[in-house]
């Protein structure tokens, strides 16, 4: 039996040869193959991935172009309206502000005027007696006495003008979008200044009033430290009536300035009252 497929190897030595080159030719038919569809499916992908060929039309410019704008339009107006309430806050808290401004000035316009109001009793007591002076009939000591009083501290109000200092070196006055609001303020802002010109006027009167003194009275009668005691041998340095009247004069002017001084003071006091009814009405601010 050996001997027998030994002898069929011998006849035909080929026949391995061809089965191997017949297993070759098939091999590489279907890597062939493969590689087709391989091919075939990368064109597929492809073709997927381009939905379109060819140029772009202009409806796909516009349409591109469309969605870039309104993303730009929706930008621009979410910043605009963050702007915007940023700014109705901004201008809110400043008129709270100047509510607190105006509140402070009415409080200090109403002590200073009370304690004016006095001092006017002594500068027209003052102007009268140094008028009607008759030697031996007038008091020394009582003019004494009213001069110490007439030259104490003279009261004044110093505008609070933190909120309108704030909106006017930062350009805030913008802000206030509301006219009534803004013209209210900007007016009592010119009160304020025709206050403090006035209190300037009235310095100056007392510059003169305190200068024209040295004449008459004798300063060491007067006690530095304490404004009531005045020494009972109190005697003017000169009873001439004309530097009486002279000086009464003086006394006469510094009071009419102040009197105008006090009047400003309550115009400003009624301004301020109106400008935080109006404030408060027009931004719906409860007390």
């Amino acid at each position: 039996m050996a001997d027998h497929i030994h002898d069929e190897t011998l006849d035909n030595p080929t026949n391995t040869k061809s089965e191997n080159f017949v297993d070759e030719i098939t091999l590489a038919d279907d890597t062939a193959a493969i590689s087709q569809n391989q091919e075939t499916e990368n064109m597929e992908v492809h073709h997927h991935y381009h939905p379109t060929h060819g140029k772009k039309t202009w409806k796909n410019y516009f349409w591109e172009f469309l969605m870039l704008f309104l993303a730009v339009f929706c930008g621009f107006l979410a910043e605009w309206q963050l702007e915007h309430v940023i700014e109705n806050s901004r201008e809110k808290e400043f008129i709270k502000s100047m509510i607190e401004d105006a509140q402070i000035d009415t409080l200090n316009i109403k002590r200073v005027i009370h304690q004016n109001e006095k001092q006017l009793v002594y500068i027209d007591s003052l102007s009268k007696t140094c008028f009607n002076y008759q030697i031996g009939k007038s008091s020394d000591y009582e003019i004494y006495r009213l001069f110490r009083k007439v030259i104490s501290v003279t009261e004044s109000v110093k505008p609070t003008e933190r909120t309108l200092l704030q909106l006017k070196n930062s350009g805030g006055m913008r802000l206030i979008r509301n006219k009534a609001a803004a013209d209210a303020m900007i007016f009592y802002d010119g009160i304020e200044k025709d206050v403090k010109t006035q209190y300037e006027n009235t310095d100056k009167v007392v510059y003169d009033f305190v200068t024209a003194s040295y004449e008459l009275f004798n300063f060491k009668y007067l006690d530095p430290g304490r404004y009531a005691n005045i020494s009972a041998e109190a005697k003017l340095l000169s009873h001439d009536t004309i530097k009486l009247t002279q000086f009464a004069n003086v006394i006469f002017s510094y009071g009419a300035t102040f009197y105008q001084y006090n009047a400003e003071l309550r115009q400003m006091n009624e301004t301020a009252i109106k400008l935080i009814a109006l404030l408060r009405k027009e931004y719906h601010l409860t007390e």
